[in-house]
């Protein structure tokens, strides 16, 4: 059995605000600190007042819960094509959403009106989450379910300050797609896997033994990453780079990019977390139809 991305159902958005704040919220601000401080003291951590980024938190007017941007993307996508026979949502994130404990795949599943299908968030992988996502899909879909909603997405705004995220300057984004079995075209999903790097040289050798593992040549692959990780992968092939401001719907904006480009051949998306490395492999439709 093949499984495929749909055609025309992979899509990425960068969004402003799609939710006005509210300035009744300002009363919450004790609460939140000490929320705040609540959850930096389960990390083992001591909370301070210069780690607090509440007040944008709250009052920012580029706030994008995670629920609205679903709506936005599938709203697209249901004018493209049929969504209400979805066995599977799964939705990956790095950072938590704006409205904490909302559950994105029920709302997506209602939203689309779909009563026997199953929602799952993936959110413990970092920015590796939606290849990781993908893997799921790929194992869930059997035993007669044979179609996944996709969604990755992250928000801007944490509740703490964090160098990290800062570093990053994130926007928020979000990407879509479906997953089919047993379609007749759209490109291929090949495969995935994860390994550890035992140290920053390791990136080059490991690039090329993947593709090799799948079957290609590295020289016809082209290498969707960080740009960090494509100048240490040195690779032989062409390169597409993720925007790392993009975070989790990064690889599959890159991946948008290559169909865009007209990019043919086979797809390497690669995403590290850590000493972890995630990869795909992709082939594109026109590699089955000139077969």
């Amino acid at each position: 059995m093949t499984l495929r991305i749909a055609p025309g159902s992979l899509i990425c958005r960068e969004f402003g605000g799609l939710e006005a704040a509210d300035p009744n919220w300002l009363k919450e601000v004790d609460y939140w600190e000490d929320y705040n401080s609540r959850f930096f003291r389960a990390n083992g951590k001591t909370y301070q007042s210069a780690d607090s980024n509440v007040q944008t938190w709250l009052t920012a007017d580029d706030r994008a819960p995670y629920a609205a941007m679903t709506r936005e993307l599938l709203d697209d996508l249901s004018s493209r094509m049929d969504l209400s026979d979805i066995d599977l949502v799964l939705m990956a994130h790095w950072l938590p959403d704006i409205h904490l404990g909302t559950s994105v795949t029920n709302f997506a599943l209602h939203h689309l009106g779909v009563k026997d299908g199953f929602g799952f968030a993936i959110s413990d992988r970092g920015r590796t989450a939606p290849l990781f996502a993908m893997h799921c899909a790929a194992r869930y879909l059997r035993s007669g379910r044979r179609k996944a909603l996709v969604l990755s997405m992250d928000q801007k705004h944490l509740l703490y300050r964090s160098p990290v995220v800062d570093a990053l300057e994130p926007v928020n984004s979000a990407a879509a797609m479906v997953l089919e079995r047993d379609i007749q075209s759209g490109m291929q999903y090949s495969g995935y896997r994860r390994l550890m790097l035992t140290d920053q040289d390791d990136l080059a050798t490991a690039v090329t033994n993947l593709c090799v593992e799948m079957g290609r040549a590295p020289e016809n692959v082209c290498l969707i990453a960080a740009p960090d990780l494509l100048t240490r992968a040195a690779h032989a092939g062409q390169v597409i780079a993720q925007s790392t401001r993009l975070l989790c719907a990064a690889p599959f904006a890159a991946l948008h990019d290559a169909q865009t480009q007209g990019v043919s051949g086979a797809y390497l998306v690669l995403s590290q977390e850590r000493n972890a490395v995630s990869a795909i492999m992709l082939s594109a439709d026109e590699m089955r139809l000139a077969a």
